[in-house]
């Protein structure tokens, strides 16, 4: 698997280091990578091998893509939305900015970094565009123990002063220390005096219970999980200090320009399975756990995870932004994107600001779709058959 040979690329690089030149070395490492897979035999040739009349479609996401908090793509795998629209879409995983360079050079077809990572990327020069919104708020949190020290983003100011020593901060990824730093200095952290990163691997949650971390670097989807499952979590919310936006959905310039229906009809499928996921809460929770009907979680955990995916794509219930993401799902925000390339520049994840024209487009997105439809599989998909598989609590 992917994520197993990545695992000996993990770096783990002091703090006292800039994060340009682990910027540098991560990404270095990646193309290494890549060039490995593809001479082993893992290129994709998406034009090639279809399937039914259907375009073969490889989306690929930087974590295990055995995880309940991605419903939207397998909603529009397992209902037909992505088939309707003639692709045929794979989900596979990577790790680190692999998942962008895949697009970049046409290894994959789709994928959903984090802001920080895809700014990074431009700068590097890869030829990729943001085509959709998913995360539509900062996703970027820390999660901690309820009995700890640290509660909330105050308590992570002049650590050194306070606990005589820096905070350590678990990573899945060394990459992901840029995507989460913006957020810490808006909180006014000192991330070069007070933060320790340590990559902690996949199970770096583990770590963080048992006490022998400060804090996990998370997020609504991941978070809801674990504290679903019983682990005793508080989750510091980022966007409590920096509302940007997350993760969109990328592809290549070379898809934009070349394959620009494959594009607006793999972004249509989403926008419905979007719109699923948030719909209908149970139904999103019994699709999930149907397609990973062997990860272990009590019907609350499963819940949770579809309310923090939720949280991730529109906001909290009933907040100020909620009803305008709702009236214009997948549609991306200049005001957003703006301050996420004003807070790159301030924390030094990029060295100059990028002009928007070249980070994201809106071209892609439908003037209308079958909403009644997805309600319709929604209200329609067999809960209680699931649900009758879980333990409630």
């Amino acid at each position: 698997m992917v994520k197993n040979c990545l695992a000996v690329l993990i770096i783990n690089l002091s703090s006292e280091e800039e994060i340009g030149m682990k910027r540098a070395v991560v990404i270095c490492l990646m193309f290494l990578l890549i060039a490995g897979f593809v001479s082993a035999g893992g290129e994709t040739d998406s034009k090639s091998g279809k399937k039914d009349g259907l375009r073969p479609v490889k989306i690929v996401i930087p974590a295990d893509i055995e995880r309940l908090e991605d419903t939207p793509y397998w909603a529009a795998i397992k209902l037909g939305y992505f088939e309707e629209e003639g692709l045929d879409v794979e989900m596979i995983s990577a790790f680190g900015t692999t998942d962008i360079r895949m697009v970049a050079t046409g290894n994959a077809d789709f994928c959903g970094p984090g802001p920080s990572l895809i700014l990074a990327s431009l700068e590097e020069g890869l030829p990729i565009k943001a085509v959709l919104a998913y995360d539509a708020i900062n996703i970027w949190g820390m999660c901690v123990l309820n009995s700890g020290k640290i509660q909330d983003w105050s308590d992570m100011k002049d650590a050194v002063k306070k606990y005589g020593r820096k905070l350590t901060v678990a990573l899945g990824d060394a990459s992901w220390e840029m995507l989460v730093t913006p957020t810490l200095q808006a909180a006014g952290v000192d991330t070069k005096n007070d933060i320790e990163w340590v990559v902690a691997g996949e199970n770096r949650y583990i770590q963080v219970a048992e006490g022998k971390l400060d804090m996990l670097f998370s997020w609504p989807g991941e978070a809801w999980q674990l504290i679903g499952q019983g682990f005793d979590f508080k989750y510091i919310d980022g966007n409590d200090v920096l509302k940007t936006s997350s993760n969109p959905i990328v592809t290549s310039l070379r898809m934009i320009e070349e394959e620009p229906e494959v594009v607006r009809g793999f972004v249509r499928g989403m926008i419905k399975g979007i719109y699923f996921t948030k719909y209908n809460r149970e139904a999103a929770a019994a699709l999930s756990c149907d397609v990973w009907p062997n990860i272990k979680v009590t019907w609350k955990a499963a819940l949770y995870v579809q309310d923090g995916r939720a949280y991730q794509m529109f906001g909290p219930v009933g907040g100020v932004e909620e009803q305008k993401f709702l009236d214009n799902i997948g549609f991306q925000w200049e005001d957003k994107w703006q301050l996420n390339v004003d807070t790159a520049v301030a924390s030094g994840v990029i060295k100059e600001r990028i002009p928007l024209s070249k980070i994201y487009t809106n071209e892609f997105l439908p003037k209308e779709w079958d909403k009644a439809r997805v309600e319709h599989d929604a209200d329609t998909y067999d809960v209680e058959k699931t649900k009758a598989r879980y333990p409630l609590e």
